[in-house]
This record gives C-alpha cells, structure tokens and sequence, in this order.
C-alpha cells in the first residue's frame, strides 16, 4: 500500500511539473513573440526622406530643416543572409567624382527604420560637416526584406551591418580605414557586434545603448509589466520556436576585440528605454579590457533625445570623434 501510495505521489508530481513546465514556456512564448514583433515598414515616417523630413508623430520646434540633405540616392543591396534585401540611401558629399571624406554607417533602433527623424538628423549633422553618409533599413523594419517579423536585438542584425560594409567597399570603392558606424538604441548594439567581429568598421559611437544582453531582456520584461523570473523562459522560447540566440553575439565583442580602435557611449541621464548604467557598464568593461573609450553622459536626455536637447554639443562631439579616428578629412558639402 505504501508502494502504491509512493508511486502515485511521485506520479502526481512529475504531471504537476510537467503542466507547471509547459505553463512557464508557454508563457515565455507568448511574451517572447509580444516582445520580438518588429513592425515592418515606416508608419507615418514613410513621407521623411533625406531632404525633407520632420516628427510626424508629435509637434516639435525643432529645426529639422537645418540637417536636410538635398542631394542623395536610393540604393538596394543584398543583406547578411540569403534573400536579405536591404534599402538603403547613400548621402555624398560629392555628387559627382571621388571623395576622400569618411563614411558614416548610421544604424537605426528597434521598430523604426532609416525614415526616422532621429537617424535623418544624426545623418544630416554628420553630412553638415563633411561625411559622407549610409543610411539602410535593418531586415524587418522600413522596406528592407521582411524575414520574420522579429528582431533579435542585434544578434543577426549585425550581419545586415557587415553586408553594409561591403557594399561601401565593393560599390563605392570605400576604403575600410574610413569608415565609422553610429549606432542608436538597439542599434548600438547592433553596430556594436558588428564592430567586435568586423575590424574593417575603425571607430564606434554609441548612443544609449548596451552590453549586457540578458540585463536588457529582464529589464524590458519589468518595463512591460512582467516578472523578470520570466526571462529564461522567454530566451528559450525564442531559440525552440525562432530560432534566434538571443544572448550571442554579444554587444561586449566590441569592448573584448577592440584591437585599439576607439569608441564613443553616450547616454542620456533621464533615460528610462535603456538605462543609464548600461554606459556605466560599457565604462568598468572598458577599464578591464583597456579600451579605448570616451563617455557623455548627457544631463536630462531622454532616450535618444540627446540630439535635441544638445545639437550642436551633440553634432561637434561625434564629428569631432569620427574626424579624429578615421582617415580621409571631413569636406565641405558641395
């Protein structure tokens, strides 16, 4: 009886942990698949381009028509994988003949794309002081290749960011030792492992981004609502049913194959989207690996508000950075 009465409770047991199991990665599904929605295309950005753009979701006194561009061009380009097409506009400072000034790759962040005001004008302050600029939609966002409808927080969206270079070199006849990357938010991150595996990208510069994968994940889980013990569950859901990794490649290949070239992390001070210590962590990483790494920390920037609040601090210290660490000389716009 005792015999029965063992094996019954144990039977008992392994279903409850068995229901309590599937409940967990169910769960973790369904966040993850909440969570990883990429929102393909532009929205009501879709009108902004290079030469006329402005924030068509809210009303603002900026004055987005000093970065306009007015000379650019569309381009397509194959992506880091297989049928991967990406969109892109190429922003010379030419529009004819050759260039020595520096290229800029500029990566855009989670469920925005190249249409953004917040990329037109980091890429419009870049271009007013003499470099050469790319702008290009990551896979599943703007009007590059939908793949999933997912996003993997940078850990195969760095291929689209190699299959940038490329093009910059293959197309344009690029030298690699002129080109730098900016990337924002998610695109930091992006940009990040990108620069830790591709040593052709020469200078870094990121904008309220971060290093820690797994911290970000648990944080976006409390952001919205969820306990943060759901993570793994959402991590694993994200490998079994999307096959993505998730936490490799990591944002710190930049700060761990850093091969002495330099970096720029700033984050502003009131940014709840990303939190400040992530720079703060970029910073003890830094003095670890002995990386060569310059930081702001902007006073009550939101996030990627650190262009608005501060312009012209913002556009002489990335200009000034990129002219400092890449060869070739910034140009007067033609």
């Amino acid at each position: 009886m005792k015999t029965f009465s063992f094996k019954f409770s144990l039977i008992i047991f392994l279903l409850l942990a068995l229901i309590l199991s599937a409940a967990y990665f169910g769960v973790g599904y369904y966040i993850y698949s909440t969570l990883a929605r990429a929102e393909p295309g532009c929205g009501n950005d879709c009108v902004n381009n290079p030469s006329s753009f402005k924030d068509n979701s809210e009303e603002s006194d900026f004055p987005f028509d000093e970065y306009q561009v007015y000379y650019w061009e569309l381009h397509q380009y194959a992506g880091g994988d297989e049928d991967i097409i990406l969109d892109a506009w190429w922003l010379p400072i030419k529009e004819k003949g050759d260039s020595n000034a520096p290229v800029i790759i500029v990566v855009h962040g989670l469920r925005v794309s190249k249409h953004d005001p917040d990329m037109l004008t980091v890429a419009g302050m870049l271009h007013k002081t003499g470099f050469n600029v790319l702008l290009f939609d990551l896979r599943d966002h703007g009007k590059s290749t939908i793949e999933d409808g997912r996003v993997s927080i940078g850990t195969k969206e760095y291929r689209d960011v190699i299959a940038s270079v490329d093009w910059l070199i293959d197309a344009k006849g690029v030298d690699a030792k002129r080109i730098g990357i900016y990337g924002d938010s998610m695109g930091a991150a992006t940009a990040a492992i990108a620069f830790g595996i591709d040593d052709r990208i020469q200078s870094l510069v990121l904008d309220n981004g971060y290093l820690d994968l797994n911290k970000v994940v648990r944080e976006e889980l409390g952001r919205e609502g969820y306990p943060t013990w759901l993570a793994p569950g959402a991590i694993w859901a994200a490998s079994i049913f999307g096959g993505e990794t998730f936490l490799e490649p990591s944002p710190q290949l930049a700060f761990i194959n850093h091969l002495d070239r330099p970096i720029f992390a700033m984050h502003g001070t009131a940014d709840t989207r990303v939190l400040p210590h992530h720079t703060v962590d970029m910073e003890v990483m830094a003095k670890e690996k002995g990386v060569n790494l310059i930081t702001w920390f902007a006073d009550n920037a939101t996030h990627s508000g650190i262009k608005y609040m501060y312009p012209d601090e913002f556009s002489s210290r990335v200009s000034e950075f990129f002219a400092l660490n890449l060869s070739g000389v910034p140009e007067p716009v033609q």
